[in-house]
């Protein structure tokens, strides 16, 4: 064990209980105050410190979570001899809070283990330390109004939807997960009220990072595997939202049909659009890691774009966490929905010569490599048209993709990174990234701005200090009316301004 880092969690957590020791409170006010501010005070030291205290082995980790749990439980104690005036159900439910807190720490560390062993190395647990962890869990149906056990609850709901990858990192396991931890609530063996709450959340949780067509075999069981009424109409108002919200679109047309999944084109008009008359058009592409994600993410912006007077497209394209796929099968998505679109110009009304890929995130990514690769025939596109937009708008664009697929890699991740695609006639590009980008690092963007700029490419681009993967979120005033004008003499100069 590393010594010296228990020592210094033990002191944190001292220190944290210590400092009310010599403040007292004035009780029964401020206990909930008291305990919700220790326990985040815990929990930022954990994220701050998560590399270290995931990457020991398994008995120092517990010592390292027991000690935080001992704080915020001694907490209460103290609470509770000095006062009689607090409510029992209070205490309970506080203390309900705080189990559950630091059991979905535990169930965290196998996967984190992995993760900060770069998926070289599993942790040395036992077959069931899951079920070990949340052992006593399902028994009690009054659990489920407690905001910590329905976390704890749903991330265990993430571990058994991956199989045989439970013990490694979660986020790239290529597996239909959605389904699968559908599966996973109805096989628990817990309460019905407990299975059948968490059904309802699979929907309710999860209609805004899916499309709804992914509910499509948990909506086809649940109306007989949910027994609560009130339930049953929840999850059948969310479904229906679901297919309601597409109502938002002038219309939504396949673009592709592959291993029997449809993918959609959503399509934005500007208004009296007319089709004789042609215009530019402004594909979206959504982020979500090339795992999560739905079109209707960018119907905002396509509106935006359709009242500014060009054709707004928000593209569907396979999803890991639905249907199991990698990232090369979203490129090949991106690149057959570009060239449709071409394909499609006439139907459209749409000026052929005149695209715009605009994406964040992962839909950046896509936007970006789909004007870098020639031999499409890699990726399965047999149009003839091309896949090449005329310009790209990014936001903190993956450029190496080395690392975003883990398992089962079966292509060169070079092939899709644009980092390694840098050449001569690349469209124009306009690009905006965090520099305390977590997720994807600030020195990744670094590296394509440099390799680019040594070339003949108009490459445009802002970075944002102390701004994070969403650079646009408490963004200052200046820095928003830049990237807006930033972006409006990107349209003009580039051809796709109408009004």
């Amino acid at each position: 064990m590393n010594k010296l880092f228990f020592a210094l969690a033990l002191l944190f957590v001292s220190n944290a209980f210590q400092s009310r020791k010599e403040k007292p409170e004035k009780f029964p006010i401020g206990i909930a105050e008291a305990h919700n501010k220790l326990l985040k005070k815990n929990d930022d030291y954990v994220t701050i410190n998560r590399g270290k205290i995931f990457s020991q082995e398994l008995d120092d980790f517990n010592a390292t979570i027991d000690s935080l749990e001992q704080t915020v439980l001694k907490l209460l104690k103290k609470y509770k001899r000095n006062s009689e005036e607090i409510d029992a159900k209070i205490l309970d439910s506080l203390w309900t809070e705080t189990t559950f807190k630091h059991k979905r720490y535990r169930l965290l560390y196998p996967n984190n283990y992995h993760r900060f062993a770069n998926f070289k190395k599993n942790a040395n647990v036992s077959k069931d330390y899951f079920e070990t962890v949340m052992k006593g869990s399902f028994d009690n149906p009054s659990l489920v109004q407690f905001k910590e056990y329905k976390r704890c609850m749903n991330y265990y709901f993430d571990i058994l939807s991956a199989g045989k990858y439970k013990f490694s990192h979660l986020e790239y396991v290529p597996l239909k997960r959605l389904d699968k931890r559908y599966d996973a609530i109805v096989a628990l063996d817990a309460e019905q009220p407990i299975k059948d709450f968490f059904i309802k959340e699979h929907f309710t949780s999860n209609i805004w990072t899916y499309r709804v067509e992914a509910f499509d075999y948990a909506y086809s069981r649940a109306l007989e595997d949910v027994k609560n009424e009130a339930y049953i109409k929840e999850i059948k108002n969310a479904y229906k939202m679901g297919m309601d919200r597409r109502n938002a679109a002038s219309d939504i047309k396949v673009y592709k049909t592959v291993n029997d999944i449809t993918l959609s084109a959503h399509i934005f008009y500007p208004e009296n659009h007319d089709k004789t008359q042609p215009k530019p058009a402004h594909l979206f592409f959504n982020g979500g890691g090339w795992a999560i994600g739905l079109p209707e993410w960018s119907y905002g912006a396509c509106q935006g774009a359709a009242k500014d007077g060009r054709v707004a497209i928000a593209f569907d394209y396979r999803k890991r966490n639905v249907y199991g796929t990698d990232v090369k099968a979203s490129v090949s998505d991106a690149l057959t929905a570009i060239a449709w679109v071409r394909e499609n110009a006439k139907e459209l009304g749409i000026d052929p010569n005149k695209i715009l890929a605009d994406g964040f995130s992962a839909g950046a990514h896509l936007a970006l490599v789909s004007s870098m690769i020639e031999n499409r025939e890699d990726f399965g596109v047999t149009s003839t048209y091309s896949s090449k937009p005329n310009a790209v708008i990014l936001g903190s664009c993956p450029y190496d993709i080395a690392g975003r697929d883990v398992y089962n890699v079966s292509y060169d991740t070079k092939t899709i990174s644009p980092l390694y695609l840098i050449k001569d006639n690349l469209p124009p590009i306009l690009a905006f990234h965090g520099e305390n980008d977590d997720m994807v690092e600030f020195s990744e963007f670094e590296k394509f701005r440099d390799a680019i700029q040594k070339t003949k490419n108009s490459f445009t681009w802002r970075s944002y200090a102390s701004a994070g993967h969403f650079y646009f979120e408490r963004s200052t005033q200046k820095d928003s009316e830049e990237r807006s004008r930033l972006t409006e003499e990107f349209l003009k100069k580039n051809g796709f301004k109408v009004k």
